[in-house]
């Protein structure tokens, strides 16, 4: 085997291949090269190092091309989750786009737009109150401490803008986890979302006048 070191060459593949191709052209390799069937140690364990290279995405595409341009686009993380088609403005004019669902920080996607190569390179957007851990979005919701005391639902907005609900126990603490499931990114390898991890953060409020102290001992007769 050919010494090589970029992963697509290994593989024996184009930069362009699919992840169909990429587990294709491993299988093959893997079975010619398996020590088992008198393939070296050394070979089989670049063959291994180049799949797990591809599959994870860890690997750019080389702008191989002269006419190959980086173009960096901020999603939003709504548009990590649900993807985004339309025209983007840069430095070479404006693009026409389409990056699928579960874009992460880093990936990047060959696009052709007015008779020419870009390869878009995804950047995420920061926001206030979302962050994203894998494919899992993470959220606080703070919560009363009528409510965190004596149970009751929180109503919130997800990372798409759309209202949803938790019920709170009695008793709830501070950094407690609720998990909704497949409100997260879209992993491409499994096809599935991940979730949406919702830490509560109880609201404590300052009682430091004989007035608050009765508001508050009044909320808790009657919320």
């Amino acid at each position: 085997m050919k010494t090589r070191n970029n992963p697509w060459d290994i593989l024996g593949i184009e930069q362009s291949a699919s992840l169909d191709d990429v587990k294709l052209a491993y299988k093959r390799l893997a079975m010619q090269y398996h020590p088992d069937k008198g393939g070296k140690d050394s070979d089989f364990a670049r063959i291994q190092s180049a799949y797990e290279t591809l599959k994870d995405r860890k690997h750019i595409p080389i702008l191989s091309k002269p006419n190959t341009k980086l173009v960096n686009i901020n999603l939003t993380i709504e548009q990590q989750i649900n993807g985004m088609q339309g025209m983007i403005e840069s430095k070479y004019g404006i693009l026409e786009v389409k990056i699928p669902p579960g874009a992460c920080d880093g990936d990047k996607y060959k696009v052709r737009s007015q008779g020419k190569n870009y390869i878009i390179n995804v950047q995420e957007l920061r926001h206030e109150n979302f962050t994203r851990q894998g494919f899992n979005v993470i959220m606080s919701l703070q919560v009363d401490a009528v409510k965190a005391m004596k149970g009751g639902t929180c109503t919130f907005l997800d990372p798409c803008n759309n209202t949803k609900e938790v019920y709170i126990k009695a008793g709830t603490k501070t950094d407690t986890l609720f998990v909704l499931e497949g409100l997260g990114l879209l992993n491409p390898r499994t096809k599935k979302r991940g979730d949406l991890h919702i830490y509560t953060e109880t609201y404590l409020p300052i009682l430091d006048t004989e007035d608050k102290l009765n508001d508050f001992i009044e909320r808790l007769r009657n919320e």
